[in-house]
């Protein structure tokens, strides 16, 4: 088996994985990959000699059907049970001696595509490869492959073997959270806990609710709706229903732990016995999400109300829990490892597989197996949407479902194995994700699924930062939280879902070191996932101005959409541009023909046709700087276009009777070039500069949203430029556009697909979302090969500054606003350059071949085609210079993909 191309060229150096070095060409990286995470994995990994980030890597590979070696997905659903290939048994070998004759490492066979190590490999090289087995008939083996561990790879904690694991869990109930063997330091420590005396009280109120019953959440209409949108629907009105019934045994079970007081798990008892006896076909406990919750509840009591149970009671309750714990399972061995990211499993149901299996491993045979397999595929693939960055693809409207059982998988699988989760890599950025993403009292990046529910601070992101603050050592993480709480008391004043987590960890002693963010960069990047913050002010995001561009190598996938290369501006708080449109199914309509595609967003269309969907429409940041006085991205979205190939999304298409073709904003424009430069400046300017190519003339439009306020066009006297208005209450918003040919802009505010809220779907707080009107402007060039756009947009607290035109020869436009000088090459059949000045603070930004000057010296690139920050500081002129960086996706897999 071969590794695919993954570029078409590298003519940089290109700084692959640690250490290892191409020579120096050009500052250009041209990635020609159709994909760089596939939706189902396709290539093994390590391989092609890479060196390996640590000395116990996870060896995975491509599923097979008995017949080949890449799994082929049936359309459709993720967690279809038709997807799971059974019968299909693997083996690995690893050893250092190429033929495998000498010190082979070789597992036994197992049902699933992966092989997380448990020990420490020595340094040097390591070949490896894996076979595959149908109904235990003949093995079929791999090519092998190769992969180097490095010298200073001396570790973090090896994760122990499985069996160490399961051993760990043979002990007496209650089992959960290491109960058994910290039952009572837990009892001891929480008795002056004010959390939880305050929990207690609150769990009295709990046994005075009604018991549970089988009835919907909330009546929907459904006359007049198709086949589909009464399925969706008949869900929608039981949605958070296993939640409902199931939180209130874990509450009363926690309540018992806190104070032995048996009131609280008899009463728990009454009602985990009547929702043991729900139809798990019922429509109130079959999906995915109500049936776990179902199973979690009863799994808690399981195992804490033990003692409470006769024989007849433990037979019912194991029965329930074997139902629908195979329900998630038998879904999962041979597929969900091999998926880039199976959302509901990863989001909550593992979670709940996890606490019903551990309350029965050692009275339901098949726990063994369940918990092995979640082990194991925790100890392989965590995190899944990030890889060390710190950061999540598909926005922060959709991770927060992820919140829950990110805190608790990580303690539970901590208690077994005794390595600390959230000393991992991602885990210790994760606090920075947050803080330049989402700041406190402010809006956070407009992208990605459900982004519209969380226009400032919402409750789930608190809880989730404060309980981080418990297990990470931060003190930037400890101010964010601390600013949250300043801002918004009502958030701390009842319970949430992450007191458990607080009480397993309360230390009346704990004081939390703190360090505003005002020393930190302006701005970071978080290249794994494709996102570049920047920031006027860190500490006061809330009164200043913030702006992001986004280029995920994950492409549009899962929550994720096809934004590559678009941009967000926040201000004092508040989204100006960003996103549009509203999240009323995973893909209805108005979802797939407007709300996740490329027409949603500040981004570029050509011939008015977006991005593709899928992991095939992705892109990357290959560049960025922060500076004192000018922060700076470069995205490159080369690769995000053209016709739809995911037959996951295509089968989507087809649900809904839609065909994603030019009529619909879908198809091939033939874009070969799409690099978007983006700069904020101090005093409140953001630029950008497009360099735009396609394989023949196409019209070029450049986009902007504004979600909660109105756009105006205003006049212009050139007709190379076009100027639109902001209108809102925070101060004046302005934008131009300039380009070497006519341009024209159109404003409106209707959505290409209409938006209509047709399952009722609510807000944070419960309350039907009113799917308003929306402001959009386009503005588009005469067809044109080859392209550029260069974009000023002026954010001021008060009287705006005027833009002047100080030159506009040769198709380079210079331009001044305030302090700053702007100087463009427009012409796209000529080399690109940018170059932005500040003589009065001392900072310049040059990329391309125009003349370099500060304070009197002329500066040249090192590598032509850099990017290079110039900046005054005590004196002496400090020099950044960049060029193109690959994402670690790339990084660790370059050898045999470079020509």
């Amino acid at each position: 088996m071969k590794t695919k191309l993954l570029f078409l060229s590298i003519s940089l150096t290109c700084l692959a994985a640690y250490g290892q070095q191409i020579p120096i060409k050009s500052a250009f990286i041209k990635l020609n990959a159709e994909k760089l995470h596939a939706r189902v994995r396709e290539w093994p990994y390590p391989a092609n000699g890479i060196t390996v980030p640590n000395n116990h890597p996870a060896l995975l590979w491509p599923g097979t059907n008995g017949k080949k070696m890449i799994l082929p997905m049936e359309s459709g659903s993720s967690d279809s049970a038709s997807n799971v290939i059974s019968g299909v048994t693997y083996k690995v070998m690893l050893s250092h001696d190429k033929a495998f004759k000498n010190a082979v490492i070789t597992s036994d066979a197992q049902r699933w595509a992966m092989y997380p190590l448990h020990q420490a490999l020595k340094p040097g090289h390591w070949y490896w490869k894996y076979g595959y087995s149908v109904n235990n008939g003949k093995w079929t083996w791999s090519d092998v492959y190769d992969f180097v561990v490095g010298q200073n790879n001396t570790d973090e904690k090896i994760p122990p073997p499985v069996d160490v694991v399961l051993a760990r869990n043979e002990g007496p109930h209650p089992r959960l959270w290491n109960m058994s063997q910290i039952g009572e330091k837990f009892y001891r420590n929480n008795l002056q806990n004010p959390e939880a005396k305050k929990f207690i009280a609150f769990a009295e109120r709990i046994m005075n609710t009604p018991l549970p019953s089988e009835k919907p959440m909330r009546e929907i209409d459904t006359t007049n709706k198709t086949p589909l949108e009464k399925k969706l629907i008949i869900e929608r009105m039981y949605h958070g229903f296993g939640d409902f019934v199931g939180t209130p045994v874990h509450n009363l079970c926690i309540a018992y732990q806190l104070t032995n007081d048996e009131r609280f798990i008899q009463d728990a008892k009454k009602r985990a016995l009547i929702i043991a006896r729900m139809d798990p076909d019922g429509l109130a406990t079959s999906d995915d999400f109500t049936s776990g919750a179902v199973l979690e509840a009863l799994g808690w009591f399981y195992d804490a109300g033990y003692a409470f149970l006769n024989n007849d009671e433990k037979e019912l309750i194991r029965n329930v829990i074997r139902i629908r714990a195979k329900r998630v399972y038998d879904h999962l061995p041979n597929r969900f490892e091999l998926h880039v990211c199976d959302n509901h499993v990863w989001q909550i149901t593992m979670r709940n597989l996890a606490i019903g299996t551990v309350a029965v491993v050692n009275e339901v045979p098949e726990a063994k197996e369940w918990l092995t397999y979640m082990y194991e595929v925790w100890s392989a693939r965590f995190p899944i949407l990030g890889t060390t960055d710190g950061g999540w693809h598909e926005g922060n409207g959709y991770f927060r479902v992820n919140f829950q059982s990110f805190i608790y998988l990580s303690q539970m699988f901590g208690d077994f194995s005794g390595v600390d989760y959230f000393q991992e890599p991602w885990m210790q950025n994760l606090p920075y994700y947050m803080l330049y993403t989402y700041p406190p009292n402010s809006a956070s990046t407009a992208i990605g699924d459900m982004w519209e529910n969380i226009p400032n601070m919402n409750k789930g992101q608190a809880w989730f930062a404060d309980a981080l603050t418990y297990k990470i050592n931060n003190p930037y993480l400890n101010w964010y939280v601390s600013q949250i709480k300043k801002d918004n008391p009502d958030f701390f004043r009842g319970t949430d879902v992450f007191l458990l987590f607080r009480l397993l960890n309360y230390d009346p002693s704990r004081r939390l070191p703190v360090l505003s963010p005002a020393t930190l960069p302006k701005s970071r990047i978080f290249p794994d996932v494709g996102v570049v913050a920047m920031h006027q002010d860190l500490a006061n995001a809330s009164k200043s101005l913030s702006s992001y561009l986004f280029s995920s190598p994950f492409g549009s996938s899962g929550h994720g959409h096809a934004s590559q290369n678009a941009f967000t501006v926040n201000y004092k708080g508040k989204t100006i541009f960003g996103g549009s449109g509203y999240y009323s199914n995973f893909s209805d309509r108005h979802n797939l023909l407007y709300y996740r595609t490329s027409r949603a967003y500040c981004t570029i269309l050509a011939d008015s046709l977006g991005q593709k969907l899928g992991e095939e429409g992705y892109g990357w940041i290959p560049r960025a700087i922060s500076g004192d006085h000018i922060q700076y991205a470069l995205g490159d979205a080369s690769n995000a276009y053209g016709d739809i190939k995911s037959e996951f999304w295509l089968d989507r298409f087809k649900q809904i009777n839609v065909i994603p073709d030019k009529e619909n904003g879908y198809g091939d424009a033939g874009v070969k070039l799409y690099r978007r430069h983006m700069l904020q400046l101090d005093g409140e300017y953001i630029v950008l500069y497009d360099e735009l190519e396609a394989a023949k003339p196409v019209k070029w439009t450049t986009q902007f949203h504004a979600p909660y306020y109105k756009i105006v066009a205003q006049p212009t006297n050139n007709a190379n430029q076009q100027n639109l208005e902001v209108e809102t209450d925070l101060g004046k918003v302005n934008a131009s556009v300039f380009a070497n040919s006519p341009l024209k802009m159109v404003v409106h505010d209707q959505f290409t697909e209409p938006a209509v809220n047709w399952a009722k779907v609510t807000d944070d707080e419960g309350q039907i979302k009113d799917f308003k009107p929306q402001w959009h402007a386009g503005v588009t060039s005469t067809p044109a090969q080859k392209f550029r756009f260069l974009t000023l947009i002026q954010v001021k607290d008060g009287k705006p500054e005027v833009l002047q035109t100080l030159t506009d020869t040769n198709s380079i436009i210079h331009l001044k606003i305030g302090q700053w000088e702007i100087q463009a090459q427009l012409d796209g059949n000529q080399p690109a350059a940018l170059q932005v000045t500040n003589s009065q603070v001392g900072s310049l930004f040059n990329y391309g071949m125009l003349p370099v000057n500060m304070a009197g010296k002329n500066y040249k690139p090192e590598i032509p085609g850099s990017s290079m920050l110039l900046e005054m500081q005590q004196g002496k002129v400090i020099r950044k210079e960049v060029v193109d960086e690959l994402p670690d996706v790339a990084k660790l897999d370059y050898k045999s993909k470079v020509n």
